[in-house]
C-alpha cells in the first residue's frame, strides 16, 4: 500500500515537470530540425563552375539565434573559385534556395579582402539567412 501512495505522489510530481520539459523542448527539436533541413537545402545547391569547398573552413557555420521576438537561421560556407567577382555574384543573384517555411531565402557572398589564395584561386564566403515567428523556442526570445 506504501508503494502505492509513493508511485501516485512522483507521478503527480513528474508529470507536470516532464510536461513543462517538453513544451519548451519540442519546438526547439523542431526548430533545430529546421534549420538542419535549412542548410541540407543550401548544401544541395550546386555550386558555380570552377568552384570548391575551401580547404580552410573557419568561416563555414550554421547559427540559430535568437532575435527579440523571432529566430534568426544562418548557413554559411567557405568556398574557393576561378571565377571573377562579378561572375560569383552573378550566379548567387539568380539561384533559389528554399528557406526555412517554404519561401526563397536570399544568398549573400562575402569576399576575402585578400581574396586570392593559393594557385589563383578567390576565397569567398556564400551566406543563406531567414527566420521565423520565436513561438516557444526560448532561444529566440
Amino acid at each position: 500500500m506504501k508503494s502505492g501512495c509513493l508511485i501516485a505522489v512522483v507521478s503527480a510530481v513528474a508529470t507536470p515537470v516532464v510536461g513543462l520539459f517538453l513544451l519548451f523542448s519540442v519546438p526547439a527539436w523542431m526548430n533545430d530540425e529546421k534549420l538542419d533541413m535549412f542548410e541540407e537545402r543550401f548544401l544541395d545547391y550546386p555550386l558555380p563552375p570552377s568552384t570548391f569547398f575551401s580547404d580552410y573552413n573557419a568561416d563555414s557555420s550554421i547559427a540559430l539565434r535568437g532575435n527579440g521576438n523571432h529566430c534568426d537561421y544562418r548557413v554559411r560556407i567557405s568556398l574557393q573559385t576561378s571565377l571573377s567577382e562579378e561572375e560569383i555574384i552573378a550566379y548567387y543573384d539568380k539561384a533559389v534556395v528554399t528557406g526555412v517555411d517554404a519561401a526563397a531565402a536570399p544568398i549573400t557572398v562575402y569576399f576575402h579582402r585578400e581574396s586570392m589564395g593559393s594557385g589563383g584561386m578567390r576565397r569567398f564566403i556564400a551566406e543563406v539567412n531567414d527566420s521565423t515567428e520565436a513561438g516557444l523556442d526560448l532561444r529566440c526570445h
